[in-house]
């Protein structure tokens, strides 16, 4: 296969980002089809490609007349399952957007039909490509882990326009644990290895909102890890000051404290300088190149979050929004 020719179903903006950092220029890529329900936005991402591409609003249409190689399923949490049927039903490779799914039987059902046809698939977890985590992961199986913490902290959406219209929507986004703070949930999964429990305590009540406003102010995630380190994932749409992404990790020997969207990372050893690697602003072209790379040869040529990764993650998302309710740790299978 010389190019791979996309269909995408869904168009919004996470797709922008994709284009725009590598992936409309790469040479072995053609563009065949656009599925959106506003068929504005679809026809916006065509344009952002020079016109390549025939824009749909139907995906099984999409999926029968543009007849992609391989998908780009690029959907908000609650739409996830029916696409991914179609795509599962026409054996075709996928890229999926995180988080794979709003629950487990929706993500178990996807999961069992990816094993079954053996299906090439991504999730975009693209800090795992980072040079700054490539080179902390590397230290770690020098190292025993300890415990780590971080997570998303911020004052929430001012307005409630496009996707924060449903982002704020418990019962749509999942919350904030699941839609937001999952990047450091599968990052730390990455780092340290599977959860094997889960204990989440809920914080409400700390600002005036909106009725329609039904997810969390504030969330603490308790992760207990299967060679017996432990974690502490935090969220927050309530604390406007001393907010941002951040990730620490802790080993025997080891401290290495992670900031910003793009995850550069100071790391620290014992009896050595300080280490300081920058995080890259263009991550996506990484995930996206190992992706196409990967359907070109029929077999996994470098992503490193498959649909089952994804699936664990979800499964400690959903487990930390059940033990919210419950007050109770969530066991998790390993």
């Amino acid at each position: 296969m010389e190019k791979v020719r996309l269909g995408f179903i869904g168009s919004g903006g996470i797709v922008n980002g994709h284009l725009e950092h590598g992936l409309k220029d790469f040479e072995d890529v053609e563009f065949a089809g656009w599925c959106d329900l506003n068929e504005q936005t679809a026809a916006a991402r065509r344009e952002q490609v020079g016109g390549r591409g025939e824009i749909y609003t139907d995906a099984a249409t999409m999926l029968d007349e543009a007849k992609p190689d391989a998908v780009y399923v690029m959907l908000p949490p609650y739409a996830h399952g029916p696409a991914e049927e179609l795509v599962i039903e026409r054996r075709l490779p996928f890229f999926i957007e995180k988080p794979v799914a709003i629950d487990m039987e929706t993500a178990l059902k996807v999961a069992d039909g990816v094993q079954k046809h053996g299906l090439i698939t991504s999730v975009g977890y693209m800090n795992r490509y980072r040079e700054s985590v490539q080179r902390v992961r590397a230290l770690l199986q020098e190292q025993t882990p300890v415990f780590l913490h971080g997570g998303w902290l911020g004052g929430g959406p001012d307005k409630y326009e496009g996707i924060w219209a449903w982002w704020v929507q418990k019962d749509k986004s999942g919350g904030q644990f699941l839609e937001q703070t999952t990047h450091t949930t599968n990052l730390a999964c990455f780092l340290f290895g599977d959860v094997t429990a889960v204990y989440a305590v809920a914080v409400h009540g700390r600002r005036e909102r909106p009725d329609f406003f039904t997810m969390e102010d504030a969330s603490m995630v308790q992760l207990t890890f299967a060679n017996g380190a432990a974690g502490n994932l935090y969220s927050s749409v309530s604390t406007s000051v001393g907010g941002g992404v951040s990730l620490t990790v802790f080993g025997t020997d080891m401290k290495a404290e992670f900031s910003g969207w793009e995850h550069s990372v100071r790391i620290h050893l014992a009896g050595q300088e300080e280490t300081a690697i920058t995080g890259e602003e263009n991550i996506f072209s990484r995930e996206d190149r190992a992706f196409i790379d990967s359907v070109k040869a029929g077999e996994n040529r470098g992503i490193l979050s498959t649909y089952e990764d994804g699936l664990k993650t979800t499964a400690i998302s959903c487990a930390a929004n059940e033990s919210m309710v419950t007050r109770e740790p969530v066991e998790l299978p390993v």
